[in-house]
């Protein structure tokens, strides 16, 4: 998503993982990801990009569901070295297994 918003532009696979992850991972409505990239992206398509999201959502012209990128996978397969990540600062620090609530904190 940095690289879309840098330069106007995402690779297929990108924009297919992209998509992958908002509806199937974020479980968000593939339109707020559309109308995101409609507004950033410099060789935006109407139909392109409407048809790609409904694809990966499963509805419209084919609605066959189930079209779920594995990200760890994809990322292994087409970035080993994970040059791509660093270079768009993809890679995120490890977040904790839990956290701890207000009321879980030890009294002073």
């Amino acid at each position: 998503m940095h690289q879309l918003v840098e330069t106007g532009w995402m690779s297929n696979r990108g924009r297919q993982l992209a998509a992958s992850c908002l509806i199937n991972e974020l479980n968000h409505d593939w339109r707020y990801g559309a109308a995101f990239f409609e507004q950033h992206l410099i060789d935006f398509d109407v139909a392109s990009n409407y048809g790609n999201w409904q694809y990966i959502a499963g509805c419209g012209a084919d609605p066959q569901g189930g079209r779920h990128f594995d990200l760890d996978w994809q990322a292994t397969r087409y970035d080993p070295d994970g040059r791509f990540l660093a270079k768009w600062q993809g890679v995120r620090p490890s977040q904790p297994e839990f956290v701890i609530d207000a009321a879980d904190w030890p009294l002073p």
